[in-house]
């Protein structure tokens, strides 16, 4: 099930198609406070086409109502979540047996959500929470780079709508994602993601290395007061530390991206050699039992060869077994019994 706290899904409408393009859900419940005002931001061409309309379903209500749907679902996705809810409405699905919740606020400035609260109402429970905070969405930019960092961040600019979207796809089957609570931000350093994209990554993979801080900014983006002579030493050898690990399994993802690419061409080849050698079998196999044509080699029936029972003799005398009978050649003869053989005689004449 779906909610948008703004109480419309004019904004978030897109997350529809990318749950159901990338997730495996039997059903996708879109509640809103208007049935009517939800069906015309989500009944869309796109929609019908790409088989989303099949497992569409609607429902409206207020809290009470809300916290009714809660029992005929087992995943609850909200998005522009508003803050002051928040905490009632996890309660609401944990009594409900929801299993799974993803939390998004929408938020510049550091959220007034009570993570501590959240932790501790849903401490013991057996739901899987999720709550991730971005700055505001905007419709431009997808593709760049981001960072997973702290819940109460101080600021949190502007995210690609799609990005997020994506991300929150991914996440919300994925237990590295459960039990937090972070922040999602742009980042102006994206040649990390770019390299795991250039490798082959899935978009799984770069949300799971994301989740897990493999992807990092470059050095040198916060200002902090500086620490003494002994905690600097300590800090730099725990991040060297952190950064060789991060590294590390960094490298390992693009190798094993890369040994899929290299295993997928050489699949490819085989298969290709293989669709040649059939080709050529059957090109022989054809060839060989091809039947010779009017204009092939070899001796045709009826066709002279010169033994003497052709139509004519070389020589010119006549004489030839099966030539044809000249007028007035010495075999013209007439015949003892006469009777028809005239008539024979004079149609060889004629």
């Amino acid at each position: 099930m779906i909610t948008d706290g703004t109480d419309s899904f004019f904004g978030s409408r897109t997350i529809f198609q990318s749950v159901h393009d990338f997730g495996d859900f039997e059903k996708i419940i879109a509640f809103g406070s208007s049935t009517a005002e939800s069906k015309k931001m989500l009944l869309s061409r796109n929609a019908r086409y790409s088989g989303l309309i099949d497992v569409l379903e609607f429902a409206e209500g207020g809290a009470a109502e809300l916290s009714a749907a809660f029992g005929t679902v087992n995943t609850w996705l909200a998005v522009n979540a508003d803050e002051a809810d928040v905490l009632e409405q996890l309660k609401a699905a944990q009594a409900a047996g929801v299993r799974r919740a993803f939390v998004h606020v929408s938020s510049s400035e550091s959220p007034t959500l009570d993570v501590a609260a959240v932790e501790a109402a849903m401490a013991g429970g057996s739901l899987a929470y999720t709550l991730m905070r971005t700055g505001g969405l905007t419709k431009t930019g997808s593709g760049g780079g981001l960072i997973v960092s702290e819940m109460d961040l101080p600021t949190c600019d502007e995210v690609p709508i799609e990005d997020v979207f994506r991300f929150i796809t991914e996440a919300i089957t994925l237990p590295e994602a459960e039990g937090r609570a972070f922040s999602l931000c742009p980042t102006g350093d994206s040649e990390q993601l770019r390299e795991m994209r250039r490798a082959g990554c899935s978009r799984r993979e770069e949300v799971v290395a994301l989740l897990k801080g493999q992807i990092a900014v470059s050095a040198g983006d916060d200002a902090a007061q500086e620490p003494s002579a002994e905690e600097a030493a300590e800090i730099a050898k725990s991040e060297e530390e952190k950064k060789a690990e991060r590294e590390e399994e960094l490298k390992t993802l693009l190798a094993r991206a890369r040994q899929r690419g290299e295993e997928t061409q050489k699949k490819m080849a085989e298969e290709e050699a293989a669709k040649a050698a059939l080709r050529e079998e059957r090109n022989t196999y054809f060839a060989a039992t091809q039947p010779i044509d009017e204009d092939g080699k070899g001796i045709k029936e009826g066709d002279g060869d010169g033994d003497g029972d052709g139509d004519s003799d070389s020589d010119g005398d006549g004489d030839g077994d099966g030539g044809e009978t000249k007028p007035g050649s010495g075999d013209d003869k007439p015949k003892k019994d006469g009777g028809d053989d005239d008539d024979d005689d004079g149609l060889a004449l004629v």
